[in-house]
């Protein structure tokens, strides 16, 4: 699925053991199409597990989830390579798993994200699956096309890391374990059941018509709510870590604030309390209540908002002071000055003047 993984980060420590029965069963799949595991292994940087695995000496601990991230990573380099082969055609590269990504980060829901996520795949041709949502009586359905004329286990191992990779993704970005309903492939199983466990943790449906995610419909209007910056700390593991935590533990007014600066951007008004309530699934008084415990309100959100994509697009002279007001959602030019004089202490012109001739320190953070 992917041709280098940025190994640099990978030296953290991690709690999790993975089984050397997963292990050795990738690394079984790597012999059958003709490498050598003892070389696949060092080039991973594992050269200390060469024996431990591929010799009769037994690791009674499994290995460490670091180790296991770099294994998984190339071995599935390896296969994919292999399946890419058998259809002639050239694999999905790590540059193309980060720009899909980066793509789909602005996307305002989960919605959203699957629409740009099957335009990015048409894109890039056969080296990534059609993806297909069908939602019925409150279930969506989510498949994933692939237009394999060879079904072996290199082609499985693709098909399952790419089904895993889009499940871990569409969570993170939403900041929440979705709840699947069912997992499906279209092969036989070609794994050994306690590795394809691992990689998706949810039991398998083989044998069905198309590989697929089902899971509850009312997902697909969450917001995402990830930046920018949280995006290249995952990338760093992605998606070969498949511990990768997805649920998201930042305080709401943190997700709140991203969602507002996301829906700016793509020229929306912020949320009202009534949407926001209904998107993070509590009440009104709810929504208010945790929002003052964190010291803040949706007022002061939706005002800082506004105020750092203002500041951003003023850093553009093509632009007019018209235009920024109007991107930043304010009724008129008048309106728009106003506010932007009370939270940063100079008018709009002043401050880009100041930007352009280098003395932005005169200008205040806003209130």
């Amino acid at each position: 699925m992917t041709k280098r993984l940025n190994t640099k980060y990978l030296s953290r420590p991690v709690a999790a053991r993975v089984s050397v029965v997963i292990a050795r069963d990738l690394l079984r799949l790597v012999r059958e199409i003709g490498g050598d595991p003892a070389a696949l292994l060092r080039q991973a940087g594992l050269a200390h597990l060469v024996t431990p695995l591929t010799g009769s000496t037994a690791i009674q601990r499994g290995l460490s989830q670091e180790d296991f991230t770099r294994l998984y990573a190339h071995c599935t380099w390896a296969l994919d390579a292999q399946a890419a082969r058998q259809e002639g055609r050239e694999p999905l590269t790590k540059a193309g798993v980060d720009m899909l990504c980066h793509c789909i980060i602005t996307c305002r829901t989960l919605r959203d994200v699957i629409e740009r996520t099957d335009r990015f795949s048409e894109l890039v041709g056969p080296r990534a699956g059609r993806l297909r949502l069908k939602v019925d009586e409150g279930v969506a359905r989510l498949d994933m096309a692939t237009p394999r004329q060879v079904r072996n286990a290199s082609a499985y191992v693709s098909d399952l890391t790419g089904l895993s990779t889009y499940y871990q993704l569409f969570g993170w970005l939403i900041g929440e374990d979705i709840p699947l309903l069912g997992a499906a492939m279209r092969y036989p199983p070609l794994l050994d059941e306690r590795t394809i466990s691992y990689l998706m943790p949810f039991p398998m449906q083989h044998g069905a018509p198309e590989n697929s995610l089902r899971f509850p419909a009312a997902y697909l209007d969450r917001p995402v709510l990830r930046s920018h910056h949280e995006l290249e700390h995952l990338l760093e593991r992605f998606p070969f870590d498949v511990e990768q935590p997805q649920s998201l533990d930042a305080p709401l007014s943190e997700r709140i604030q991203h969602l507002f600066a996301a829906m700016l951007a793509s020229g929306d008004a912020p949320a009202t309390a009534v949407q926001l309530a209904r998107q993070f699934s509590i009440s009104v008084a709810t929504l208010k209540r945790r929002l003052a415990d964190e010291g803040t309100s949706l007022v002061r959100l939706k005002t800082e908002a506004r105020r750092a994509l203002a500041t951003r697009l003023l850093a553009d002279p093509r632009l007019t002071i018209t235009e920024v007001g109007r991107r930043t959602q304010f009724s008129d030019t008048g309106a728009f000055r106003r506010a932007f004089q009370q939270w940063t202490g100079s008018s709009p012109t002043r401050w880009r003047e100041m930007r352009q001739s280098g003395d932005g320190m005169a200008v205040s953070s806003g209130r």
